[in-house]
């Protein structure tokens, strides 16, 4: 989804001129053609991307799962603790202190709504 909110601005004057052709019936050869090398060029980076980040990630795999067992149990942690602090109502003694030492806009763009 990210690429294609990305790619859109992109893409658009490409597909909309060969769109407009193909509409009006005439030059549906180029029309197809504009088509064809339309898709090869966005499938081939693509396709070398994956092909390439799948490589990456198995070379790392090992140590991305050690650093997501580390981090598991530092988000655990994060969790018992804010367990611990909405308990106690230690929650929102944080919470106006972080409020009073945020930016203005920051306040105002979070309390908005």
């Amino acid at each position: 989804m990210l690429l294609g909110a990305v790619w859109s601005p992109c893409v658009g004057p490409t597909l909309r001129a060969a769109s407009l052709l193909a509409s009006q019936g005439r030059d549906l050869g180029i029309v197809a053609l504009t088509m064809l090398l339309f898709g090869l060029g966005a499938a081939l980076p693509l396709l070398l991307l994956g092909t390439l980040s799948r490589e990456v990630l198995m070379r790392w795999r090992d140590r991305m799962m050690s650093l997501g067992k580390g981090l598991k149990a530092a988000l655990g942690l994060v969790l018992v603790a804010t367990g611990l602090m909405i308990a106690t109502g230690y929650d929102k003694a944080a919470e106006t202190a972080l409020v009073n030492v945020s930016p203005d806009w920051l306040t105002g763009l979070t309390t908005r709504l």
